[in-house]
């Protein structure tokens, strides 16, 4: 299984995605979104956390950290999710005009699966049908069905509405920790320094006084490291586990591997089972 290079997210308020084939991309979400999976299943990972989201269940995404999806399609049926899209423009317009909880929220939790939502299964099945027309309603339309969503999540998820309209900020935490635990996300420096709390040149200079390594050096260099453990102890096939080490290609694998250890991937591998 080959993953596929996909495009931004549509940052559009509402949008919907298909694919036949099995599908995996990286997140690096800018914006809350509300999901339903019409179709497939989803298989999330970050934060430590995986779940699965199966057909006619509905998923929350938060804005920010890192995570990966693996969109798998049904026998006979394509992959299929149509979403919602909360800005911090449109959150913040919500919150001039509804009283909502003044909370601060410290925690990141990256996803949510929520199941059994009546309110939520009639939302959706009004915007299934602009789904299946390919049409798209006016802005009035859209901005009514997001207000709807926020107050289903008020009244059944309450937790997930707080955190929507906390006032949530990244603060600056150990770069070491924090690079250890995400150096196999396919991330720009710019994501990464932003996650840390910190500005570009403020992350490259701690990185480089940290660890006496340019970022891209050393994320290459663990991503191998991790990758030869991989294989010459858990006897891992490179084709199977380029993706998870952060690299878009096998053949990129395969260079920079050779190019630090002399050898290809695959030659590591012979006598593993």
């Amino acid at each position: 299984m080959n993953p596929n290079k996909l495009p931004i997210p549509s940052l559009q308020e509402l949008y919907y995605v298909t694919y036949p084939i099995i599908t995996r991309r990286e997140l690096y979400e800018k914006q809350y979104k509300v999901i339903k999976i019409i179709s497939g299943m989803a298989e999330l990972s970050g934060n430590n956390k995986t779940v699965n989201v199966r057909r006619g269940e509905y998923l929350f995404v938060n804005q920010g950290g890192f995570s990966r999806i693996t969109m798998i399609p049904e026998k006979n049926a394509p992959f299929k999710l149509i979403c919602l899209n909360f800005s911090d423009k449109f959150i913040q317009k919500y919150k001039e005009h509804h009283l909502t909880p003044a909370v601060i929220e410290n925690s990141f939790i990256p996803f949510h699966v929520m199941r059994g939502s009546v309110l939520f299964e009639a939302l959706f099945s009004s915007l299934q049908v602009y789904a299946q027309k390919e049409f798209t309603p006016d802005q009035q339309i859209l901005n009514l069905k997001l207000e709807e969503s926020l107050h289903i999540l008020e009244l059944e998820y309450y937790s997930i509405f707080c955190r929507m309209m906390s006032n949530y900020k990244i603060t600056k935490i150990n770069l070491k920790e924090f690079m250890e635990h995400n150096f196999i996300y396919n991330a720009p420096l710019e994501r990464f320094a932003k996650l840390s709390g910190r500005s570009l040149s403020t992350f490259r200079r701690e990185f480089i006084e940290l660890f006496d390594e340019t970022p891209n050096k050393w994320l290459i260099r663990k991503r191998l490291e991790r990758g030869y453990e991989m294989i010459a102890r858990e006897g891992a096939r490179p084709i199977d586990i380029y993706w998870e080490l952060g690299f878009e290609t096998l053949a990129h694998f395969s260079r920079r591997f050779k190019e630090q250890y002399g050898i290809n991937p695959s030659e590591l591998r012979k006598g593993k089972p």
